[in-house]
């Protein structure tokens, strides 16, 4: 007999229902009959779907004229996160650490 599916709704009450117990996911869902690869598979689609890129601008900000420095250098502002690094940066490290900071 086939089992009846899960909406995404019932997944996610199914995962923090997995958290808040003191089971990991093997005794979890041997406890509650469901299949661990299914438990798995979906867990990690929820997490790809929720994981997506917002497609919002991160604010970039030129420091004022303040600095000593030779090299001009910019500010960065993520969040709660403050990175000054200079222009010479290569483009795709500062492109890892924004994309570090989005997770």
């Amino acid at each position: 007999m086939r089992r009846q599916r899960r909406t995404k709704d019932e997944w996610i009450a199914t995962f923090a229902a997995q958290q808040a117990s003191d089971l990991n996911m093997t005794e979890y869902c041997a406890k509650h009959d469901i299949l661990l690869k299914t438990f798995s598979a979906r867990k990690c689609s929820m997490n790809k779907r929720t994981a997506r890129p917002t497609g919002k601008l991160i604010k970039i900000v030129k420091p004022k004229s303040q600095s000593v420095s030779t090299t001009p250098s910019l500010t960065v502002v993520y969040h709660d996160v403050t990175l000054n690094v200079s222009q010479t940066v290569e483009a795709k490290w500062l492109a890892d650490v924004m994309k570090a900071l989005a997770l």
